[in-house]
C-alpha cells in the first residue's frame, strides 16, 4: 500500500481538526444538558432522580411508563427533561400503596426525591394476654399412677415482656441521673440516692437545642442531622448540621430553603418516630390510626396507611420491627 501524500495527510489532518473543533463544545455541551428543541433552538434540560428501596417497581413520568426499576439497582434517573416545568412522577407496584409526586425541574439540574411504599395490606402476628398451657394431674392407684390433662388458662410470656417493653418507654436524650441527699437520723448522717430523668443534649445539638428550646419539646428525636419533635399534636422538623449541605426536601425552586418543615395533622398527632433507616419519613399515630408520613412537603405528601383502628399505641423497635397495642392485645409486624 502506497503512503498518503503530503497533500491528502494535510486534508485529513484539518479534517480531523475542524471536527475537534465542532465537536469539543458540542460534547461540553451535551454533558451539560444542552439539547435542540422542536424549533432548533438550543436549551439546558434537567432530570429527575427516585430513591427507591422497593425492586420491581413500575415508574411512570406524566402517566407514561418509563421503566422498572428493576431487582438490584432499585433508582431511577430520567434525564433530557424540559426545563422550567413540573412533572408528575408515580411509583407502583402490585401489592404496594402506590407513591406519587409532582417536582419541578431546573436547567442543569437533577431534581432528587425519595419513594416511600408501604405493603397494601400487612402480615400482623398477635401477642394475646393468655396462653393455654396442658396440666397434667397424677391420681396415684393401687399399682399405679395415672394422671389426666386438662387445660389451663395462664398469662402469655411475651405479652407480660412487651408490657414491661412500652411501660419503659423514654426519649432518646432522656439519661438517668443519679442524685444523692443526706440526713441526719439519729444523730447519724445518712445518705439517700435517688435515679430522676432528665433530657440532655449532645454538644453538637446544643446551638439548636437553644434556639428551638427544645428542652420544653415533647418527644424528641434526631436522624441523620434531623431533628424532631412534637408541639401542639403536630411534628416539626429542622436541619441541626448547618456545616453540611441541607436535605433536598427542605428546599423547592426559586425558593430559599426552609429552616423549618411540620407535618399539620388535621388531628392531634399522638405519637411519632422516624420511618426505619431514614431521616426524611415519620411513622405517626392519631385516634384514627397509624400511618407512614413523608417530610418532603414538595407538592403533596404521600401518607400511607399501617393500621387504621382508634385506640391504638405503637412502639417502633430497632429492627425496623413495629408493635401496636389496641387495648386487649399486642400486634407484631414488619416490612
Amino acid at each position: 500500500m502506497r503512503p498518503l501524500s503530503h497533500n491528502v495527510r494535510r486534508r485529513v489532518l484539518w479534517v480531523l481538526f475542524a471536527i475537534f473543533i465542532l465537536g469539543t463544545p458540542l460534547l461540553i455541551g451535551y454533558s451539560k444538558g444542552y439539547r435542540l428543541n422542536d424549533a432548533l433552538g438550543l436549551i439546558q434540560t434537567g432530570g429527575v432522580y427516585l430513591h427507591s428501596d422497593i425492586s420491581n417497581t413500575l415508574v411512570f413520568l406524566d402517566d407514561e411508563f418509563v421503566e422498572n426499576n428493576g431487582a438490584f439497582l432499585r433508582n431511577t434517573l430520567i434525564q433530557d427533561l424540559l426545563p422550567n416545568r413540573y412533572y408528575n412522577l408515580r411509583a407502583q407496584r402490585d401489592g404496594y400503596q402506590s407513591w406519587v409526586k409532582v417536582l419541578y425541574v431546573e436547567p442543569n439540574l437533577v431534581t432528587e426525591a425519595r419513594v416511600m411504599m408501604l405493603p397494601s395490606e400487612f402480615d400482623w402476628i398477635e401477642v394475646p394476654a393468655t396462653t393455654t398451657l396442658a396440666v397434667t394431674e397424677e391420681i396415684e392407684g393401687a399399682t399405679s399412677t395415672t394422671g389426666t390433662t386438662s387445660p389451663e388458662v395462664v398469662p402469655n410470656p411475651e405479652y407480660v415482656d412487651l408490657e414491661e417493653y412500652f411501660a419503659e418507654d423514654k426519649d432518646q436524650f432522656a439519661v438517668e441521673v443519679a442524685t444523692s441527699a443526706y440526713a441526719f437520723i439519729r444523730g447519724k448522717r445518712v445518705a439517700t440516692t435517688t435515679t430522676v430523668i432528665e433530657i440532655q443534649f449532645p454538644e453538637w445539638l446544643k446551638d439548636v437545642a437553644s434556639t428551638t428550646n427544645l428542652k420544653d419539646k415533647e418527644m424528641v428525636r434526631e436522624r441523620e442531622g434531623i431533628v424532631t419533635w412534637l408541639e401542639n399534636g403536630d411534628v416539626f422538623a429542622v436541619w441541626a448540621r448547618p456545616e453540611d449541605p441541607i436535605p433536598y426536601f427542605f428546599c423547592e425552586a426559586d425558593l430559599p430553603c426552609k429552616e423549618q418543615l411540620s407535618i399539620n395533622w388535621w388531628e392531634d398527632i399522638l405519637r411519632y418516630e422516624f420511618y426505619p433507616n431514614r431521616n426524611d419519613a415519620v411513622l405517626v399515630l392519631s385516634e384514627r390510626g397509624l400511618y407512614a408520613v413523608e417530610l418532603d412537603n414538595r407538592s403533596q405528601r404521600n401518607i400511607q396507611v399501617i393500621l387504621e383502628e382508634p385506640n391504638l399505641d405503637f412502639r417502633l423497635q430497632g429492627d425496623g420491627t413495629v408493635i401496636v397495642f389496641d387495648t386487649e392485645s399486642y400486634r407484631i409486624t414488619s416490612w
